[in-house]
């Protein structure tokens, strides 16, 4: 058996398989085409013996030839040849061996050569059209199967297609009505948010204007209300006593009946420290306003001892006492705003008169009237 990568003495190609023979003088193996070998089935069939005395093509036209007296020659003239015969023995065994072709025996070209059988014409063309007839049967019952076997595996594959075309056109036919729907679904809130934001602007105005009316409503009733804070609380305390000293510090004389009634009210910040304020509801406007005024007066002219505690009689340390408008809590909270941001921008100026908020920055400069935190923006 050949190894791996040898070549062939014949055709100096690469032995591809096993399939070959090996010279026993030469020792060069032979692929089966150049051993003359035409079917593998012959090469199968020869025994061990046989291919371990094969011997090559070029080995054998190398060997010598031997005489070829034994060859049959037919005579031409029986007589003439039996005394030509008689007449040349003694000259024939003069002549020398090297001058004379010996033909071998057929038994002896096939001693030396068993391996190589010999084909006529006739088998192996018959070995051929049976080979081509074969083929050619082979071949028409391959394609009369392969149109079968092609049209099941087309119908099998075509079929599981079509259902899953089936399957995602119905798929896109659902996605493509929920579609719709949902087209049609966000054209009804695009409609509707429309709708709702003229709505909630609407809304919103009337929110704003209804606050306002009510802020000013609230307002409205705190006219004759004075605020007074920085007062300390006691428990057996006489509020109007308190307030009509108060007048008597100011210099405004304050009738009994001028005042409706005066108390304390809740803190808006649970946590402060500071004394509840009082609540000063007078007759009228006009009577508030001159209580007011009195207060303002005395302050202005008294700027090192404005209202507080000890003028009030209260004993303890000194605390100042403020009097203001009473505002409503929208206004109150407006007012805190103001007075922040003016404090933070250098304004010097914030006062409320009637329940509406002035600013000022200095005293040449115009004031600013804050009617709602938009108002805010102003100071600037």
């Amino acid at each position: 058996m050949a190894s791996k990568g040898t070549v062939c003495g014949g055709c100096r190609h690469v032995i591809s398989n096993s399939d070959c023979l090996k010279c026993t003088k030469c020792n060069k193996f032979y692929d089966l085409d150049c051993a003359n070998i035409l079917d593998r089935k012959i090469f199968t069939s020869m025994s061990k013996e046989t291919k371990s005395k094969w011997k090559c093509y070029e080995c054998i036209s190398k060997m010598p030839k031997v005489g070829n007296s034994n060859t049959p020659v037919r005579n031409i003239n029986p007589s003439v040849r039996e005394s030509e015969t008689s007449s040349q023995v003694s000259s024939d065994e003069t002549i020398s061996r090297e001058n004379v072709t010996m033909r071998k025996k057929a038994s002896d070209c096939q001693q030396l050569s068993p391996q190589r059988p010999v084909y006529s014409p006739s088998s192996h063309n018959k070995d051929e059209d049976l080979i081509s007839a074969i083929s050619e049967q082979v071949i028409k019952v391959i394609k009369a199967e392969l149109q079968g076997m092609i049209t099941s595996i087309l119908k099998s594959e075509l079929s599981s297609i079509k259902t899953a075309m089936s399957e995602f056109r119905h798929s896109v036919d659902t996605m493509s009505t929920m579609h719709d729907e949902m087209k049609k679904m966000v054209e009804t809130l695009v409609k509707d948010n429309a709708s709702l934001s003229k709505k909630y602007i609407t809304v919103n105005n009337t929110v704003t204007e209804l606050s306002e009316r009510l802020n000013n409503l609230e307002q409205h009733l705190r006219e004759s209300n004075l605020e007074i804070q920085g007062v300390p609380e006691f428990h057996n305390e006489n509020l109007p006593i308190l307030l009509q000293q108060c007048s008597k510090v100011v210099g405004h004389s304050l009738q009994q009946d001028d005042v409706i009634k005066c108390t304390r009210v809740a803190k808006q910040n649970k946590e402060s420290k500071l004394p509840r304020a009082i609540i000063v509801k007078f007759k009228n406007a006009r009577i508030r306003d001159e209580f007011y005024s009195a207060v303002y007066r005395y302050n202005k002219s008294n700027p090192n001892e404005k209202l507080n505690t000890t003028l009030l009689g209260i004993a303890g340390d000194r605390k100042p006492v403020f009097v203001s408008e009473h505002l409503s809590p929208a206004n109150k909270s407006l007012h805190a705003a103001a007075r922040k941001k003016a404090k933070e921008l250098g304004y010097k100026f914030v006062w409320v008169k009637n329940g509406h908020i002035y600013v000022r920055k200095t005293v040449e400069s115009k004031f600013i009237l804050i009617k709602n935190t938009s108002s805010l923006d102003l100071i600037c």
